[in-house]
């Protein structure tokens, strides 16, 4: 396969090579176009052009397949055509006409209201002549006097609310005339210059032995592609429904049909190459040098590799076909049902792909287009975590186990039953890795923190000093079920010899310590049940010796 900018050779065979099915990667595309030919015996030039100028050259394949036929070669070209301004001016003044006829239609619905109205006014004043001799000479009651007074009065406010609604639409319409006369304007104001157009054709050289229909698949890379998961999280009870949605969006310089579309997770690591460690060296302070002379360095003391990007592989590396198929509805280690997408795993290990079960047509106006990938159910372990002393409240959590799905981060919304509460993230998760997950504020179990001690001793001059602080905290489950309640609380740990901190009582006691003075309780309390905590501390430090933090 080659490539060139040169203009087209002998005439052959132009072949509409319609989409059929896209692969999305994180950062670009691969397109697969498919079409059928009908070719004579002999050579066989075919011709598939109009494809974007955002095609990776490199990474265009092309298959073919027929009776007695053989490919020789594959050229791919880059050209630059002109399109001239006079269609475009021509499409914008028949929009321009469009919305002058709407108008138009418009104004004569307005003139046949206000006929209509004339009439009514016409009828009214008649009728109520007529009506008067009539009462007066006793052939007509009031009854039929109101009762024609009404019917008058309905009509008339009805004619004059279809002409207050005709009235909108043809603001509306004048709105939409006056746009496009001005893009008709400004088209017309280029002055006619052809406008640069480039695009990528692919000439196939085929050759027959008889006359035969060959089946042409053409595949290539583009960039300008990408998506991003989504997640709606939905909480029944003790089960998580887990939806894995996917936005799409694209500026490839095509639109591509409801097709079968791919989404893949393969991406390149931080390094182009395989990362390998530098020497870590240590010793003598030396005086610093110039910014300009000094190699950024990475947290372990090696140079950083330069080059490195971060994105999706999307080169010609990928070829067609690399990945195996996946039976569709696997289960989870839950035994929940995945739904909508088939998973499949390439053959090199390095990514997974979901064909996406709906055939999704994505324009390329650059515009978010969302699907589903799949969605599943799973059992959810929930407890609460609450840290009084930053906020009282308690948060739910789940602790879940995914499936077979490989979750890539992303924003994920949170919905107990149909309510929506909130918005968190999630972060990556390999299949059959256990991640929690949180999901939003719980009022019903009520959490308070008070400080119920603190004093200080004297101490004579040179002596030491003693601050005494104590803290209570209570919990209370207003829930219809057992909640289990983590509970963080911490004491000041000392950065100075001299300032020492002594745990002095804790009840209950902590289920964990740690050496930076965070503690732990895990309290289960039944429906409308509460708990108290009370922990206290001593700081002791030189009476002269002032203590910052507290």
């Amino acid at each position: 396969m080659t490539e060139t900018t040169a203009a087209p050779g002998p005439a052959g065979h132009l072949m509409d090579a319609p989409i059929t099915s896209v692969t999305v990667f994180r950062d670009g595309a691969r397109v697969l176009r498919a079409g059928l030919i009908e070719l004579a015996a002999g050579p066989a030039p075919v011709t598939i052009g109009d494809l974007p100028a955002t095609v990776d050259t490199a990474s265009v394949r092309v298959a073919a397949r027929g009776r007695d036929l053989a490919l020789l070669n594959v050229e791919v070209r880059r050209r630059v055509g002109t399109e001239p301004l006079r269609e475009e001016a021509g499409r914008l003044r028949a929009e321009v006409e469009r919305w002058r006829d709407a108008v138009h239609a418009l104004e004569d619905e307005d003139a046949a209201e206000q006929a209509g109205l004339g009439f009514l006014r016409h009828l009214s004043e008649a009728a109520a002549t007529s009506l008067a001799r009539a009462v007066g000479s006793g052939r007509a009651g009031y009854d039929e006097l109101s009762g024609m007074a009404g019917h008058l009065s309905a009509s008339t406010a009805s004619a004059l609310a279809r002409k207050r609604e005709i009235g909108v639409r043809r603001r509306a319409a004048e709105r939409e005339l006056a746009a496009a006369e001005a893009r008709l304007s400004a088209a017309e104001q280029g002055g006619g210059r052809p406008k640069k157009v480039a695009f990528v054709e692919v000439m196939v050289d085929l050759e027959a032995r008889a006359a035969t229909e060959a089946e042409i698949d053409l595949t290539y890379h583009v960039s300008g592609a990408s998506w991003r998961p989504l997640y709606d999280l939905a909480l029944d009870r003790e089960r998580l429904n887990v939806s894995y949605l996917a936005e799409v969006t694209q500026q490839t310089g095509e639109d591509w049909p409801e097709v079968e579309l791919v989404l893949s997770t393969t991406r390149t690591g931080q390094s182009q190459t395989l990362p390998e460690l530098s020497p870590w060296y240590i010793g003598r302070p030396q005086p610093p040098r110039r910014p300009a002379d000094a190699a950024p360095m990475s947290a372990m003391g090696g140079a950083v590799a330069s080059g490195a990007t971060d994105g999706p592989e999307d080169g010609p590396q990928d070829r067609p076909g690399a990945m195996a198929s996946a039976a569709r509805g696997q289960r989870t280690p839950h035994g929940a049902r995945m739904l909508a997408a088939e998973q499949a795993e390439s053959e090199s290990g390095a990514g997974l792909a979901y064909t996406v079960a709906r055939p999704l047509a994505v324009p390329g106006d650059g515009g978010p287009h969302k699907t589903l990938v799949a969605s599943f159910d799973a059992d959810a372990v929930l407890d609460y975590l609450t840290v009084p002393v930053l906020a009282p409240e308690a948060y739910l959590r789940a602790t879940v186990t995914n499936g077979a799905l490989l979750l890539l981060p992303g924003r994920a919304r949170i919905f107990h039953g149909a309510q929506f509460v909130g918005e968190t993230h999630l972060g990556t998760v390999a299949p059959g890795e256990e991640f929690e997950v949180q999901l939003g504020v719980d009022d019903q179990i009520k959490v308070e923190r008070k400080l119920r001690r603190r004093s200080t001793s004297k101490a004579l001059l040179g002596g030491t000093r003693t601050i005494d602080i104590g803290y209570e905290i209570t919990v209370e489950n207003h829930r219809d079920r057992d909640a289990t309640v983590s509970v963080h609380d911490h004491i000041p740990v000392s950065t100075d010899g001299d300032v020492k901190v002594r745990a002095r009582e804790t009840s209950p006691p902590p289920a964990e310590t740690d050496d930076l003075g965070e503690l732990t309780w895990n309290l289960v309390l039944t429906p409308r049940e509460s708990a108290t905590i009370r922990h206290r501390f001593t700081v002791e430090h030189p009476a002269q010796v002032a203590v910052t933090g507290l």
